[in-house]
């Protein structure tokens, strides 16, 4: 999935996504939906993440 920062605080801090994020978990409506994977280099604000339930089925 393609992401986008939208938190404030993070964006004024660190301009989106940075080195060492990945693996941070993606929350929305208070639920952790995936995981951030990559960031677009030319856009820190945007990124691809991957889907939750396709963890959980490879943990399995």
């Amino acid at each position: 999935m393609v992401i986008k920062i939208t938190d404030e605080e993070l964006l004024e801090t660190t301009g989106g996504i940075v080195q060492g994020m990945s693996g941070s978990p993606i929350i929305q409506d208070g639920l952790i939906v995936g995981a951030v994977t990559h960031v677009f280099i030319n856009d820190p604000a945007q990124g691809y993440g991957v889907y939750i339930e396709w963890m959980l089925d490879a943990a399995a």
